[in-house]
């Protein structure tokens, strides 16, 4: 098992798939690695090393939950596995329409970076895999194969930890049984694994790392003319029925965005329930409203139709009191993106 501080050069399903279920439910796999993240920081490279050891304690820790329900969770009966060429790599086939699973089959589709026990036996808890004479693998897909109508997707390419190498191993194992999906992570891993020296593009996250309360987030500039940048914007976002704090958020932003004399950036950030998403749908109205191009991301595909079923609302109200004059917001202008297997649009985005 890898430490957290020499883990960089390793990608994070490789450090996954180093773990044995012992590991997974310790909770002191990592003590005393992920320490707090600091406020600052000295160097790009302390900064995206500081985001590396909680990354894999979150990751272990999530897993360690799915432990907890692994009797709940969906698993299959193994119908055939195959080894590659490349050693550790495997294909598979499963029926999900085995084992008696609470969730359906059709509640989950095979995805990239899906996490598996490979067992000799189908466990009750996470103790069973101790047991004498149980034989288990920790895989994680890493291609899935559609057939011609690009519906079935029992066929499936797994990576393992370790080869299992003999053909009687291979036979033992009869179930996969599913635990999560880690590839937001590994996304993120990447990012924080970034070779600095490949590309110079960082001169923004740079100037943030040690945030002083010099005023550097500010353009002396544009701040004398802060006022008028956002009284055109005042009135038409009344109806949405924004607190000081929020409205102050989006004056902020849009003087960014206006100032030609800086590279500037704004974090804002908020308990839950304090209307970032309410926030944020405002603000991409009124980036819109100024024909400014916006790049809108989230972590999952539940956040990102939040924000698109408010900006949405926001289309249709401002609409209905367009005056003669006026020009409406066309949908046109916005494209939604994301995993078409994940995405739940339905009512008025369906529609749109």
């Amino acid at each position: 098992m890898p430490r957290a501080s020499d883990a960089g050069e390793m990608d994070l399903g490789d450090i996954v798939l180093s773990w044995s279920i012992q590991d997974i439910i310790n909770d002191d796999l990592y003590k005393g690695q992920a320490e707090a993240i600091p406020c600052s920081f000295l160097s790009l490279d302390h900064y995206l090393k500081s985001y590396r050891a909680p990354l894999i304690e979150e990751t272990r820790s999530d897993l360690c939950a799915r432990l907890e329900l692994i009797v709940e969770g969906p698993s299959s009966k193994i119908l055939s596995m195959e080894a590659t060429q490349k050693p550790e790599v495997y294909y598979m086939d499963v029926d999900f329409g085995d084992c008696g699973a609470v969730y359906s089959a059709q509640a989950h589709t095979l995805r990239h970076g899906d996490v598996f026990i490979l067992s000799s036996v189908k466990p009750e808890a996470a103790e069973d895999f101790s047991r004498y004479g149980v034989t288990y693998y920790l895989a994680m897909v890493t291609d899935v194969c559609m057939d011609d109508d690009d519906e079935c997707q029992k066929h499936f390419k797994i990576k393992v930890g370790k080869d299992i190498g003999l053909e009687e191993d291979l036979q033992k194992l009869r179930y996969a049984i599913f635990l999560s999906n880690i590839i937001t992570n590994m996304w993120i891993w990447k990012t924080l694994s970034f070779d600095k020296h490949m590309n110079d593009n960082f001169t923004v996250i740079e100037s943030h790392l040690a945030p002083t309360n010099s005023g550097g987030d500010v353009c002396g500039i544009c701040a004398k003319h802060g006022g008028e940048h956002l009284a055109c914007f005042t009135e038409q976002l009344l109806p949405m029925n924004l607190n000081k704090s929020q409205m102050d958020v989006i004056g902020s932003v849009i003087s960014v965005v206006r100032c030609r004399h800086l590279n500037l950036m704004k974090l804002i950030q908020g308990p839950p329930g304090t209307g970032k998403t309410h926030t944020v749908s405002a603000l991409l109205w009124a980036l819109a409203s100024m024909k400014c191009r916006t790049l809108t991301c989230a972590p999952t595909n539940v956040a990102v139709i939040g924000v698109c079923t408010r900006i949405l609302q926001n289309f249709k109200d401002f609409n209905k009191k367009i005056d003669d004059n006026g020009l409406p917001f066309s949908l046109g202008d916005v494209l939604l993106f994301g995993n078409k297997y994940k995405m739940d649009i339905t009512g008025d985005l369906r529609e749109a």
